[in-house]
């Protein structure tokens, strides 16, 4: 009898857990389909860190620079942060071509001396925006032609200070198929999150906020440092009150690269987790469902038990098949969807290295070395 209830509770908690981001989800899809009468054109800036991004940044930027959205309300910022590489000399060339393309270049002695890493090269470009829109994106991404206009509508609404939207992954091997399906995953939780009122993260590279909210906040110098930026800039926009959506579309989303090697996808993996600890109780909830299932999981093998492990595993292939399949859908992606089932056996089994990866609190990124201090 003990061991089936633990069975039973495993399958109650997750299918509980899944029920509530669907339900999530679906809130948040909804809100996508309000429409604004009005005419009114938003000022945008784009603003682009960048360190040794030569084999990126020209796509980056022409990508960019190719959004259907009229040229004289939008501009680029481009921040070079200390790249010893050619990107300097290539985004001197583009901006003999591109007139609203700006360059700022950070260098040792101007750095921010109160920001560290990304964070420092953002504020330096939003300190110089003149738009009412701050959006972001990485040098290693390319944006979809309508990204700009899908992206900047919602903030029409005066009261939404931050918009997420998704990132994708061009694949072209096994592992870079579950990393794409992966990321997809990542953000349909992140989206169901905000359905449900609970900021749970967000992707840097596909990330707005409206200047005003920004300034209000004091910028990055005045939130908390975070290995995820992005998530620490979305907690302080929610916990002032403001408004957040969750684009999951093709026109609002973006594409970047994927991990080429496991030790790289480790190491990211790393930098996220502890970003992710930030979560608090939030991050928590994720922990006890996950431990409840694997704890079914492992259960059902001790008392060779194949139905109850089956039924277990058949219930977390289920909930999250059709989580990601509803965002693949709405991201025109489908034909990642024969590969979700797959790609979950890859998400159950980094669950396991997690915990051993917490057990390292420094990480390196861009040649940065950056620690998370214990709270």
């Amino acid at each position: 009898m003990f061991p089936e209830i633990l069975y039973i509770q495993a399958i109650i908690i997750y299918s509980f857990r899944s029920i509530i981001f669907f339900i999530g989800l679906i809130t948040e899809y909804k809100k996508r389909i309000i429409k604004t009468k009005s005419d009114k054109i938003l000022s945008v800036s784009i603003v682009v860190p960048a360190r040794n991004e030569e084999d990126n940044i020209e796509s980056c930027i022409e990508s960019i620079m190719s959004n259907n959205y009229p040229k004289d309300n939008f501009e680029v910022i481009v921040v070079n942060d200390r790249s010893t590489d050619k990107t300097g000399e290539i985004l001197v060339n583009l901006q003999s071509i591109y007139s609203n393309l700006i360059v700022l270049k950070i260098t040792d002695n101007t750095k921010h001396k109160n920001l560290r890493g990304k964070p420092g090269a953002l504020q330096v470009g939003i300190e110089s925006a003149k738009g009412e829109i701050i959006m972001m994106t990485d040098a290693d991404c390319i944006v979809n032609e309508n990204w700009i206009e899908s992206v900047s509508k919602p903030f029409l609404d005066e009261n939404v200070g931050l918009t997420a939207a998704v990132t994708n992954i061009k694949p072209s091997n096994g592992f870079e198929i579950a990393q794409a399906v992966y990321w997809v995953y990542m953000h349909t939780m992140a989206c169901a999150g905000i359905g449900i009122n609970q900021p749970l993260g967000c992707f840097g590279n596909n990330l707005s906020v409206r200047k005003s909210d920004f300034v209000q906040l004091g910028g990055f110098e005045n939130i908390k440092f975070s290995m995820t930026e992005d998530l620490a800039l979305q907690q302080a926009v929610f916990n002032n009150n403001r408004k957040i959506r969750y684009l999951i579309s093709d026109d609002s989303s973006v594409e970047t690269l994927p991990c080429k090697t496991f030790k790289e996808y480790l190491k990211q993996q790393h930098r996220w987790a502890l970003g992710g600890l930030d979560l608090g109780w939030r991050a928590a909830i994720f922990v006890i469902s996950s431990i409840a299932l694997w704890i079914g999981l492992i259960t059902s093998l001790i008392f060779c038990e194949l139905a109850w492990f089956f039924a277990i595993l058949f219930t977390r292939f289920v909930f999250d098949f059709i989580l990601i399949f509803s965002s693949l859908k709405r991201l025109n992606k489908l034909k990642l969807s024969i590969w979700i089932i797959p790609s979950a056996v890859v998400f159950i089994l980094m669950e396991l290295f997690v915990p051993f990866l917490l057990l390292d609190r420094e990480t390196v990124w861009k040649g940065q070395v950056f620690k998370k201090e214990k709270t």
